[in-house]
């Protein structure tokens, strides 16, 4: 591997280990019915993951759709809408929320197809990879750039 495979494939892994540790700690608060740890949770895997999945939605999964068909990347879009519908609402909840168990069973649900979209999406990596070095490169940069934005997921132009 070249140094910028390297260094693509240490973002792209680093911003999924973060996901799935704020997918997780959300199941966790849940599980406790801690209200306001989701809340604050949810706000925060909405700032460091927003990112991450404006680059899939711009770089990554158009190249995937090459490879793997449009159904298979609308339904990774889709698994993303869903999850971002979770962590909006979870944003909402207060410490005295009154989520019924169906609510909570719903939330931690889509949570859990998060925990398992972000091991699927780590296994797109080679899609990133398999192009010359300088589109490496270009991924590599754009990862830098939407960093810096740091737009929130839920400030991403659908």
């Amino acid at each position: 591997m070249t140094n910028i495979q390297d260094q693509l494939s240490q973002a792209f892994t680093d911003d999924h280990k973060v996901m799935m540790r704020g997918f997780r700690d959300l199941l966790q608060a849940l599980d406790q019915r801690d209200y306001a740890a989701a809340a604050r949770l949810a706000t925060k895997l909405d700032l460091v993951a927003g990112p991450h999945i404006e680059f899939e939605e711009r770089y990554l999964y158009p190249a995937v759709k090459e490879s793997r068909g449009e159904e298979y990347v609308s339904r990774l879009y889709e698994e993303h809408y869903q999850l971002l519908s979770v962590i909006v609402s979870l944003q909402t909840l207060t410490e005295d929320a009154a989520a019924s168990d169906d609510r909570i069973a719903s939330w931690k649900k889509s949570l859990e197809l998060g925990l398992d979209h972000a091991a699927t999406c780590g296994t797109l990596l080679s899609h990133l990879q398999a192009g010359a070095e300088q589109r490496q490169r270009n991924y590599l940069e754009a990862i830098g750039r939407l960093r810096k934005q740091g737009r929130r997921w839920s400030e991403i132009p659908k």
